[in-house]
């Protein structure tokens, strides 16, 4: 019976270490893996704010009795917009992959020799895409963050923008070719929204971007100024300049 007993206390001690280490192991495990594989997938919604904007323009069709002018103003805000994000990273490298769009609003005259239309509102708005590669050039510590790190990045992407207002889009919409008649603004908005889905303007190009990344805990956030080297997003322009506020989770 002593020996029994022994043996018995041996026994229990002896898974009490075992457990004890285990829960030593599992608590080390918890503490060690949000340091050594954060931020290997990641998402998030992203806030983003355009550095260019439409400027003022004007279209004109026709002579005498049949011209026709549409004059466009300057945009009354850079365009802003929003998003969504997904990433892998892994040894100080990421790839990115992201959708946005973003919107602004300016007006435009319509005028012909029997008619005129003062300041009708109009929207601009474009649909991107891109995916970028980036790679950390230095990391750094500040107070009550986890990790920050300054990062450059490379990428391509694609935008779909919707046309500026022309004598070609009234007349679309008019479905005619006759612009001496008279007739109200609220007309345009008829096929509005097929003419922009039909006449949108595609671009591609590539892009720089520098960011700041700070993470706290499962919390993953970037700051970017991104330059994208695509013409004619906005008119005229060989790119734009963007900035980007991603906020997300990272496991």
């Amino acid at each position: 019976y002593l020996l029994y007993l022994t043996l018995h206390i041996k026994f229990i001690t002896h898974k009490e270490i075992i457990m004890k280490n285990l829960k030593i192991l599992v608590l080390a495990g918890f503490i060690i893996i949000p340091k050594t594989i954060f931020g290997i997938v990641g998402f998030g919604l992203n806030v983003i704010q355009d550095g260019s904007k439409l400027g003022a323009s004007s279209y004109t069709e026709g002579s005498g009795l049949t011209l026709a002018t549409v004059e466009s103003f300057e945009m009354n805000a850079l365009p802003v917009g929003i998003g969504g994000y997904i990433f892998i990273d892994l040894a100080g490298w990421t790839l990115e992959l992201e959708g946005n769009s973003a919107y602004s609003e300016y007006s435009f005259t319509f005028s012909n020799a029997f008619t005129q239309m003062e300041d009708v509102p109009f929207g601009w708005a474009r649909v991107s895409s891109g995916i970028t590669v980036k790679k950390n050039i230095a990391d750094f510590s500040i107070p009550l963050l986890a990790k920050t790190a300054l990062s450059v990045g490379v990428g391509v992407n694609s935008h779909s923008s919707t046309p500026r207002a022309s004598v070609s889009m009234v007349r679309e919409l008019l479905s005619t070719d006759d612009l001496t008649a008279e007739f109200d603004a609220s007309s345009l908005e008829d096929k509005l929204i097929d003419y922009l889905k039909d006449n949108k303007i595609d671009n591609s190009g590539i892009h720089l971007q520098l960011g700041l990344r700070f993470k706290i805990l499962v919390i993953d956030s970037h700051l970017n100024f991104r330059y994208n080297m695509t013409k004619d997003v906005y008119e005229g322009e060989d790119g734009f300049t963007e900035i980007q506020f991603k906020l997300g989770m990272g496991f």
